[in-house]
């Protein structure tokens, strides 16, 4: 309950920039896009084509191992009928409507209204990967992940992976973030999240007694401990002060809400990494994630962006062995060496001041 206090509290605000960012779109209903935190999502209202409200967002279900928003989840409205039942619905089968500032669902509401419901008390039993799959299938949208009883294709023009656990948002706000050590770093402030193409791109963690000093962590480099009430990072303290920063200034003054993040390329640095939305892109994204683990490579000041099959790798490792290494595993990824652009740097970049 106190960590949905917090959520639900700093939502109002930027929820209030969400729908500045909806009224600068087009008109034309498009699917979701840009990148917001989770607390911009929660609260607001879905209706179908037919202009009849379906409810309103209540929560996000997350893959953190595979980086992804597995599923949106919806509080029924109470026009339904229903008793304000939880419905699961695919984040790709969502569209915004930025006139209108809400978000759109192209399903009937008897579709909407006949949907499983989910028992929020019952989360584990409700990331069933057959569970996720039947939702996906009754809002017309193809599963990414691996059903009950598939093997995985490589061979395939949308290679599937295996569900990861799937936690609830609300329930990763606030959740602690340390190392194998047992340092502490801190909580989870928010994330960054992408529903367009229903990912999650990095976890905020807010340091302990600093309200202004938040790291960005990437959201795949983070896994759960045994009890799954706090999540892991393989950093040490020294390793983890290197993290890249969030910055986020609340609305005064006349002034809107705003945030920036650096990058891991260079001290102060706002670019940010192209990232493909197509499967293909996203399974390439995570492979190379995974084939560096495997080789047991320290890729933690490492980014990769993967776009119509050329990677992009950036950040810096210890030794050119280990450039060498990540770059060997991102061509074996793609479909040529020469599709690989390696700006990884060799050593430590100077401290920031």
């Amino acid at each position: 309950m106190k960590t949905e206090i917090r959520l639900l509290a700093a939502a109002l605000l930027a929820a209030a920039l969400a729908c500045t960012t909806f009224a600068q779109d087009g008109a034309t209903p498009k699917p979701l896009g840009r990148e917001k935190t989770s607390r911009g999502f929660i609260h607001i209202e879905i209706k179908n084509f037919q202009d009849e409200t379906l409810g309103q967002i209540t929560d996000l279900g997350i893959d953190l191992v595979n980086g992804r928003i597995v599923e949106v989840l919806v509080e029924s409205d109470s026009s339904l009928d229903v008793g304000g039942k939880i419905v699961a619905v695919p984040p790709l089968a969502l569209f915004r409507d930025p006139d209108n500032q809400i978000f759109r669902l192209n399903v009937s509401a008897e579709t909407f209204r006949s949907a499983a419901a989910i028992d929020l008390a019952a989360w584990e039993d409700a990331g069933r990967s057959d569970r996720v799959a039947a939702a996906y299938y009754l809002f017309g949208q193809e599963p990414y992940f691996l059903e009950e009883g598939d093997a995985a294709s490589r061979t395939a023009a949308r290679p599937k992976v295996a569900l990861g656990y799937v936690e609830r948002a609300n329930r990763l706000v606030g959740m602690p973030v340390g190392n194998h050590q047992d340092h502490q770093f801190g909580e989870v402030w928010s994330m960054t999240l992408d529903i367009l193409k229903g990912r999650i791109l990095n976890v905020i963690v807010l340091t302990p007694g600093n309200l202004k000093t938040k790291t960005i962590i990437p959201a795949m480099a983070l896994s759960f401990n045994a009890k799954r009430d706090a999540l892991l990072l393989d950093d040490t303290k020294l390793e983890y002060a290197d993290e890249p920063r969030y910055f986020y200034t609340p609305a005064a003054y006349g002034n809107e809400a705003y945030s920036q993040r650096e990058s891991y390329r260079g001290a102060r640095t706002l670019a940010a990494l192209e990232q493909g939305s197509s499967y293909r892109d996203i399974d390439m994204t995570v492979r190379i994630f995974r084939g560096i683990r495997t080789a047991k490579i320290n890729g933690r000041n490492v980014e990769i962006g993967a776009i119509n099959d050329r990677v992009t790798l950036r950040g810096w490792v210890y030794s050119a062995e280990d450039k060498a290494g990540i770059g060997s595993i991102a061509a074996q990824a793609t479909t040529a060496p020469e599709m690989v652009d390696n700006q990884i740097t060799v050593g430590k970049p100077a401290p920031r001041k």
